[in-house]
């Protein structure tokens, strides 16, 4: 859908909550969005959205004037992490690195209570860093051999479509033909019932993300990593792979000292992190008359 659209349904649910809530509108503080890729927090700009071939989309003003609210827009990983440090695991967390994996790869980062951005608000965007130089896959980005053609989503799927194509008798090819549960949680089931390929083929994804992290802990040195998204969702057949790489991968045992878990608010994380993003702009940090 064209991304206007899409935008005007998600201000209708707005609406909706509001009036389902029954609170009276003038309590509202404001609205919080995580929005995908590149944002620029300053103006409300979503600059580039390469998964959703967004480009300078004003959701900022967007909001604003559809709703008369205030808005505050940031790259949606970033909200996770400010949910993390403001009401889950990471509350007494000096440094903390939220990383989300579904259709894209992101990180966010929150130090000593606050939101790090970069300079043009780039900072976290592991998905393009090049895990592959030779020979990598082409990404959404223009580069190729990117994490996120690694260990997204769409590829683990395409992964398991091929196995299944390959091995037509087994476990994971009875569970993709069931379409009761999302393909993903059907590759990971597959994988718990004992199928060997599966188990093969989400270790190595598991390995390429452990690589990841061990970048992310060189580069920032975090007390504590999260994982939301896929890794959350397939933590008990991923974790243990992408923890044992950072670990063994990170330089002078920097690894041993971080703590790697998954996400305290599953898959409400991103809705939980819009409302910590407005909470902490409009109420916490509100300027003082």
């Amino acid at each position: 859908a064209p991304a206007e659209e899409v935008l005007d349904r998600v201000a209708d649910l707005v609406e909706q909550t509001i009036s389902s809530a029954k609170v009276d509108r003038n309590l509202v503080v404001g609205l919080g969005v995580g929005a995908s890729g590149l944002v620029d927090p300053h103006t409300g700009l979503n600059v580039l959205a390469p998964n959703l071939n967004w480009r300078n989309l004003p959701i900022g003003d967007i909001f604003s004037e559809r709703l008369g609210l205030p808005v505050c827009v940031d790259n949606n990983v970033r909200t996770m992490a400010l949910a993390e440090a403001m009401f889950g695991a990471a509350q007494e967390i000096n440094t903390l690195a939220f990383v989300y994996a579904r259709v894209g790869v992101g990180a966010g980062f929150v130090m000593e209570g606050n939101i790090y951005r970069g300079s043009r608000a780039g900072a976290g965007e592991i998905g393009h860093t090049t895990i592959v130089m030779d020979g990598g896959v082409p990404c959404r980005c223009g580069n190729t051999g990117c994490l996120e053609t690694l260990v997204s989503e769409p590829e683990i799927i395409r992964l398991a479509q091929d196995l299944a194509a390959r091995h037509p008798k087994s476990i994971l090819a009875a569970k993709l033909s069931d379409s009761s549960k999302p393909a993903i949680e059907q590759v990971f089931d597959a994988a718990r019932a004992g199928d060997k390929e599966t188990q093969a083929m989400l270790q190595e994804r598991a390995h390429y993300m452990g690589i990841a992290l061990a970048n992310l802990v060189n580069s920032l040195n975090p007390d504590m990593i999260i994982m939301g998204g896929l890794f959350a969702a397939g933590h008990d057949v991923l974790l243990h792979q992408v923890e044992k790489t950072m670990r063994r991968c990170a330089f002078a045992n920097l690894g041993d000292s971080v703590e790697l878990r998954v996400t305290t608010f599953g898959h409400k994380v991103g809705m939980i992190g819009a409302a910590a993003l407005a909470l902490d702009a409009f109420f916490y940090r509100q300027a003082v008359s």
